[in-house]
C-alpha cells in the first residue's frame, strides 16, 4: 500500500482561519482560554477511549451541533445542509465494516454511518473536518474545498490524490486510515506506543525533532495522519500563529476538542488497568498472564478492557479499572454482552455474601451480578429495586437461580430466586416468597386469573399476605396459601379480611356446590358465592351439626338467627336455632347446645366466659342415668332430678380425679358459687366443693360439712379445707386452714 500522509491544511493557515476557528466557538472561548501550553501532553493528544468509540454521538446530536456551530447555512455545500447521495463500499483492508450507501444522506448522517462503521468517534471527525478545512464554521463551503474535506489524500509534498475527493469519499476513507494506524496487521507501525519516539516539529526537517513518549494508539494515529508536534511557539499562542517551524495541526485538534468536548486526553485507562493487574498479584495472582491487549470498547460510554486467563479488568473514566474474576459470574457477564452489553461496566470488585449458602456478587453501571451454587445470573433494572428491598442475597430470597424473564402478560417481568421469585409490572416491583409465590405461580403467575401482584408480603398476624389484580392470596404459619377472588373477596373484606370475623383461608375456592356455587372456607366461616357474583355468609360445619341433630324437625328445629362471629377464645361461629344453638370453633369442631346445657351454658357466659367453646355433643348414658357435655374449660352435667349444672377449673379436677359423675362427689346440684374473694364452691348430691382461686378444690361432706357449716363454712374461723378427708372404720379426718375436723363412727365431730 502507498503510504499517504495528509498535508493537513494546518501549515499554511492563515491568521484569520485561526481567529475564527479557535477562539469564538459555541462558547469555547472561556474553554479555551483554560487550555494553557501547560496543559499540552504531546504524548497523550487524546485517549483510546475517546478516539476509538462507535457511539461518541447519535445522529441527531451530530446534526444539532454542525446547525449550532455554522448558523445559516449560504450553500448546499455548508454542512448543516448538506446532502449526497452515497455508495455502499467495503474497503479492501482496515478494520471498518461496510458503509451501506443510501440516497440524498445528511453530513450529519454519513459522520454517523462512519463512526459506527469503524468504531470512530463522530467527535474526532468533527474536528478532523475543522482543522483540514475550518468546515464546521464556513456557511458557503467551496466544491473544492468539499473534494478534500478531511485533507485525506493530500500529502505535504503533492497534490491531493483525485481517488478520495468528495466529502462522502474523505470521511470514509479517512476515518479507515485512522483506525487502521497502528494495527499490527498494517504497514504504520514506525511510531512505538509506549516508546519515545523522535516528531518533527515541521515538514522542514532543519526545524528539527522532539522526542515524545506516545502514550496510546490514538495520539499514534494522529501522528500518522498529522507527523507534526507543535513548538514552543505555537503553544505560546494558542489561539494564533508561532513562527516559521510552527505546525498548528495536533494543537488545533487538542484545543477544538478541548474547547468543544471536554478533556480530549481523559484518564489513562491503560496504566489504570496495569495498577489494578498489580494490585490483584499480577501474572503470579489469580488473574495469571495477559492473554489479549488492551482492547477499546466503544459501548457504555466507552472504556478499555483486557483479558487474562483468569479473569478480565475493566477500565472506563466513570468507574475505573476492576477485576472480574472467571467464574459462574463472568460467564453470566459475558451472557450478557460484557462491557458492551446492558449490564455495563463494573462499579466494585467482587464481594463474598456467607448467607444462604454462601456466593459471590459484583456490582455494574447496569445491575448487578450475583453467582451461587444456582450459577450465575443478572439482576437488574427494576427487578433489582425489589430485590434489593428484601436485603438481597442476605435477605429471604437468597440468591437467584435463573436469568430475568420478560415480555409477559402486561409488560411483567420476573426472576426467581431461592427463596422467592420478583415481579415487576406497570403496577410497581413486588417480591413474593413462601407458599404465596408456590401457590401464585402454580396458578399461572402473571397469566393466571389472579392477574399481576399488587403489593409485595405484608405481615398479617402470624401469616402473610399479598394483593393481586384480582385476587389476594394469605397464609398461615407454614401453611400453604390460598388465593380469595370475585365476590367472595369483596364479602371477606366488607369483614375485614384476615384480621376480621373470617380470619385466614383454610381452602381454595371450589365451584362443584349444587346451582354452580362457589364456596371457600376461612378459620371462622365460610363464604359462598352465586352463579350471579351474590355472596353471603355460610358455615357447612354448623350446617352439619344441625343435620346431625335431627334438622329442622329434630331438637334444634328451624334456623332463627345469622351465623355470628365471636372473637373470643381464638374466634369462632353460631347460629341460633328455635330449639338450641350450634357452635363452631375451627380447632373442635361445630356442636348443638340446647335446653338446660344451653341455659346452664350462657349463665356462665357463653364461649366469651369461663366454659369456651363446646368439645362434644351431648353424651348421655353415664353413670345413674346423666348427661354430660364437655366445654373447653367446664363440663355440664344433667340429671332429671338435678338439672344442667357445670363444673369447671380445679373443682373440674378434682371432681374427675374422684370419678366423676360415677364417683363419690355425685352430680352437681348447683352452679359455681362465688364464696368470699377467695375462691368458689359448688353443691354436689354427696357432698359439697370448695376450691381456693389459686389452689385445689376439696369435697366437705356428712357429719364433718354439718359442723363446718356451723362455723361458717368458708367463710367462718376454719377458711377452706386443705385436704379431702381421710376416713378409717368410720372415723373421718379433714384439714383446714383454720384447723381440724374429726368424726367418729357415730357421727360426732370435733373441732379443733
Amino acid at each position: 500500500m502507498v503510504h499517504v500522509r495528509p498535508r493537513g491544511r494546518v501549515l499554511i493557515i492563515v491568521l484569520a482561519l485561526v481567529a475564527a476557528v479557535i477562539a469564538p466557538l459555541g462558547g469555547g472561548a472561556d474553554r479555551a482560554a483554560a487550555v494553557t501550553a501547560a496543559d499540552w501532553d504531546p504524548g497523550n493528544i487524546i485517549s483510546d477511549a475517546n478516539f476509538y468509540n462507535g457511539s461518541a454521538m447519535s445522529e441527531a446530536e451530530i446534526q444539532q451541533f454542525l446547525v449550532g456551530m455554522v448558523g445559516s447555512c449560504q450553500n448546499a455545500n455548508c454542512l448543516a445542509a448538506y446532502r449526497a447521495d452515497t455508495p455502499t463500499r467495503t474497503w479492501s483492508f482496515g478494520t471498518c465494516s461496510t458503509y451501506p450507501g443510501g440516497a440524498a444522506e445528511s453530513a450529519a448522517r454519513i459522520i454517523f454511518k462512519v463512526q459506527q462503521a469503524c468504531n470512530l468517534s463522530a467527535k474526532v471527525i468533527l474536528v478532523t473536518l475543522q482543522k483540514e478545512q475550518g468546515l464546521l464554521t464556513d456557511r458557503a463551503p467551496s466544491d473544492g474545498v468539499m473534494r478534500k474535506a478531511m485533507g485525506y489524500g493530500c500529502p505535504d509534498t503533492a497534490s491531493c490524490d483525485s481517488t478520495y475527493y468528495g466529502f462522502f469519499n474523505q470521511v470514509f476513507a479517512a476515518g479507515r486510515q485512522l483506525t487502521w494506524y497502528g494495527n499490527p496487521a498494517g504497514s504504520f507501525t514506525s511510531i512505538r506506543v509506549g516508546s519515545y519516539n523522535a516528531i518533527q516539529y515541521h515538514p522542514n526537517s532543519g526545524c528539527g525533532t522532539r522526542d515524545v513518549l506516545v502514550r496510546n494508539r490514538a495520539t499514534a494515529a494522529l501522528y500518522y495522519y498529522t507527523p507534526y508536534t507543535p513548538n514552543s511557539a505555537a503553544l505560546a499562542n494558542l489561539t494564533g500563529t508561532g513562527d516559521g517551524c510552527s505546525a498548528y495541526g495536533n494543537r488545533n485538534f487538542w484545543v477544538f476538542y478541548n474547547n468543544w468536548f471536554g478533556p480530549a486526553s481523559g484518564p489513562d485507562g491503560r496504566a489504570f488497568i496495569a495498577a489494578e493487574y498489580g494490585a490483584q498479584g499480577g501474572v503470579t495472582g489469580a488473574l495469571g498472564p495477559a492473554i489479549s491487549d488492551v482492547i477499546t470498547i466503544p459501548e457504555n460510554g466507552g472504556g478499555l478492557g483486557q483479558a487474562f486467563s483468569g479473569g478480565s479488568i475493566y477500565w472506563s473514566a466513570g468507574t475505573g479499572a476492576l477485576t472480574v474474576y472467571e467464574s459462574p459470574l463472568r460467564q453470566a457477564y459475558f451472557r450478557h454482552g460484557g462491557a458492551a452489553g446492558a449490564v455495563g461496566w463494573p462499579v466494585l470488585n467482587q464481594q463474598s455474601v456467607a448467607a444462604n449458602g454462601g456466593g459471590i456478587a459484583q456490582l455494574f453501571t447496569g445491575g448487578s451480578i450475583f453467582s451461587s451454587a444456582a450459577g450465575g445470573f443478572v439482576v437488574s433494572g427494576q427487578l433489582r429495586n425489589g430485590y434489593f428491598s428484601q436485603n438481597g442475597a442476605l435477605g429471604a430470597l437468597g440468591w437467584p437461580k435463573a436469568d430475568a424473564v420478560c415480555g409477559l402478560a402486561g409488560g411483567a417481568c420476573t426472576q426467581a430466586f431461592q427463596g422467592g421469585t420478583v415481579y415487576s409490572t406497570s403496577g410497581g416491583t413486588h417480591a413474593l416468597f413462601g407458599s404465596i409465590d408456590t401457590a401464585y405461580r402454580a396458578s399461572g403467575g402473571v397469566d393466571s386469573a389472579w392477574g399481576v401482584p399488587d403489593s409485595g408480603m405484608i405481615r398479617i398476624g402470624d401469616g402473610f399476605g399479598a394483593a393481586f389484580r384480582q385476587a389476594s392470596a394469605y397464609s398461615l404459619g407454614s401453611g400453604p396459601a390460598y388465593g380469595v377472588d370475585g365476590a367472595i373477596r369483596q364479602l371477606y373484606f366488607e369483614h375485614g379480611g384476615a384480621t376480621g370475623r373470617f380470619g385466614f383461608p383454610t381452602s381454595e375456592k371450589s365451584c362443584d356446590l349444587p346451582g354452580g356455587e362457589c364456596g371457600q372456607a376461612f378459620q371462622y366461616g365460610s363464604i359462598i358465592a352465586s352463579a350471579v357474583g351474590v355472596a353471603r355468609i355460610a358455615s357447612p360445619e354448623i350446617e352439619a351439626a344441625h343435620a346431625r341433630n335431627g334438622g329442622t324437625s329434630g331438637v334444634l328445629g328451624a334456623v332463627a338467627s345469622q351465623l355470628t362471629y365471636y372473637p373470643y377464645g381464638g374466634g369462632g361461629l353460631a347460629q341460633a336455632f328455635a330449639g338450641g344453638s350450634v357452635f363452631f370453633k375451627p380447632a373442635h369442631g361445630a356442636f348443638a347446645v340446647t335446653g338446660e346445657f344451653r341455659a346452664d351454658y350462657f349463665a356462665g357466659g357463653g364461649a366469651a366466659g369461663a366454659y369456651g367453646w363446646p368439645r362434644s355433643d351431648v353424651v348421655c348414658g353415664t353413670p345413674g342415668g346423666s348427661c354430660a357435655q364437655t366445654f373447653e374449660g367446664a363440663t355440664v352435667y344433667w340429671t332429671e332430678s338435678t338439672g344442667a349444672h357445670g363444673v369447671s377449673g380445679a373443682m373440674l379436677s378434682a371432681y374427675d380425679a374422684a370419678g366423676g359423675a360415677g364417683g363419690g362427689w355425685g352430680w352437681p346440684v348447683s352452679s359455681r358459687l362465688q364464696v368470699g374473694d377467695r375462691g368458689a364452691g359448688q353443691v354436689f348430691t354427696n357432698g359439697s366443693g370448695f376450691a381456693l382461686d389459686q389452689g385445689s378444690a376439696h369435697l366437705v361432706s356428712g357429719p364433718i360439712r354439718d359442723a363446718y357449716f356451723g362455723t361458717g363454712g368458708a367463710v367462718g374461723r376454719f377458711g377452706f379445707p386443705t385436704s379431702d378427708a381421710t376416713c378409717d372404720q368410720g372415723a373421718c379426718v379433714q384439714t383446714f386452714e383454720g384447723g381440724t375436723a374429726r368424726s367418729d363412727a357415730s357421727g360426732a365431730v370435733t373441732l379443733g
